[in-house]
């Protein structure tokens, strides 16, 4: 099948999480056999550096079309207006270049809006995927909820990445989806223990976390360096590697600071997944405090490396975490987190790690996500 795909931007050498989960189902499409033609409306601001204007390019078997305009915090409604004009010329090259696509699948609620206003009326098939994080909060935005309502009716099929982000969706808006994961690379972060000294025992004293997240709010950074400064306290040859970057940095590594960490704690900022991947191959279990996800990637790569996991309930792990491969806490909760912290320093060399990566495998690799979503593009063509 001819697969457009509608992303806010594409992943670049140095935006490496740039419409990064859009691109990893591209790629996976592409590699199921489909021709999947990214078309990537970048509106970030020119501190983005990056070329401006109309790109096309080919990227690991997809077919890249962009269009790069320096917006920036514009007022919502030029923003709109600037970001319908772009798509829609993009997709008339698109279309001119490659022929009618038999599927349009967009990401992400605001890319998805004007997806609906220039495309619904293309008598195309649409689907859109929703990852929006802030659709978990308690309460939700009146301004997104007058969006959702304007998108998600124009879609074939509204699909969300976990079962929370359905439930909000049915409760908010009325829309009944299904749920397909985003894509893990289970190829870069797999099971590799060279180099790993696996607990003889169910417990050792010297041992090391890693972090993965945004170094932002809801991130929970701090929550997680107070807990493990707890922890340090009982096991004192134990150590923390946070990877990411964020507006929070400065005032985590004054946290750092206070706690008299830094030996022991370090923000080693953002790093390529390869990188991380290879520290998660010498770390012996994850942890991230975050409050609200809709999925939480970096937990699944965490478990395809053979990792387990201390995760909070969020929304988001609590699909795919379980005794089986780490430990669930209550979210916001810095006690309870502590506790799970020292509960895992103590029994993480139990863990079945082969059986942790395996089973990760079996639903968020890219030829599984494929297939699920080609069975839904079949489904919707009829």
């Amino acid at each position: 099948m001819k697969v457009f795909i509608v992303s806010r931007g594409y992943p670049s050498d140095k935006y490496v999480t740039n419409g990064i989960f859009e691109f990893d189902q591209a790629k996976a499409l592409a590699e199921a056999g489909h021709q999947v033609v990214f078309l990537a409306v970048d509106l970030r601001s020119i501190r983005r550096k990056r070329k401006f204007g109309r790109e096309s390019f080919e990227k690991d078997g997809v077919l890249v079309e962009a269009v790069n305009v320096p917006c920036g915090k514009i007022p919502q409604g030029l923003l709109r207006t600037v970001r319908k004009i772009s798509l829609k010329k993009l997709y008339n090259s698109c279309e001119k270049k490659y022929g009618k696509p038999d599927i349009i699948h967009s990401h992400f609620l605001e890319i998805s809006y004007t997806a609906a206003q220039v495309l619904s009326e293309k008598n195309i098939p649409m689907v859109m995927t929703e990852h929006l994080s802030a659709l978990n909060n308690k309460v939700i935005s009146q301004k997104l909820i007058d969006t959702g309502k304007n998108t998600y009716r124009f879609y074939d099929k509204v699909i969300t990445v976990g079962d929370n982000l359905a439930k909000s969706l049915e409760k908010n808006f009325g829309v009944s989806s299904v749920t397909i994961p985003n894509v893990a690379d289970t190829q870069t972060f797999s099971l590799n223990l060279n180099g790993k000294k696996i607990a003889e025992s169910s417990e050792k004293d010297n041992f090391r976390i890693i972090s993965v997240g945004s170094l932002i709010k809801r991130k929970n950074m701090d929550l997680l360096i107070k807990a493990f400064a707890r922890l340090h306290s009982i096991k004192p040859d134990s150590y923390l590697d946070i990877y990411g970057k964020g507006v929070e940095k400065e005032n985590l590594q004054e946290l750092i600071n206070k706690y008299d960490l830094t030996s022991f704690v370090t923000l080693h900022g953002a790093k390529s997944r390869k990188e991380i991947a290879e520290k998660m191959a010498q770390a012996d279990f994850f942890a991230l405090a975050s409050s609200v996800e809709t999925f939480g990637v970096v937990y699944i790569e965490a478990l395809s490396a053979g990792l387990p996991v201390v995760a909070a309930i969020s929304g988001g792990p609590e699909n795919f975490v379980d005794k089986s491969n780490g430990i669930l806490v209550e979210a916001d909760n810095e006690d309870k987190f502590f506790e799970a912290l020292l509960k895992m320093s103590e029994i993480f060399g139990g863990y079945d790690r082969k059986a942790i990566s395996e089973n990760i495998a079996k639903t968020y690799s890219p030829c599984a996500v494929a297939e699920k979503l080609t069975a839904l593009y079949k489904e919707i063509s009829v």
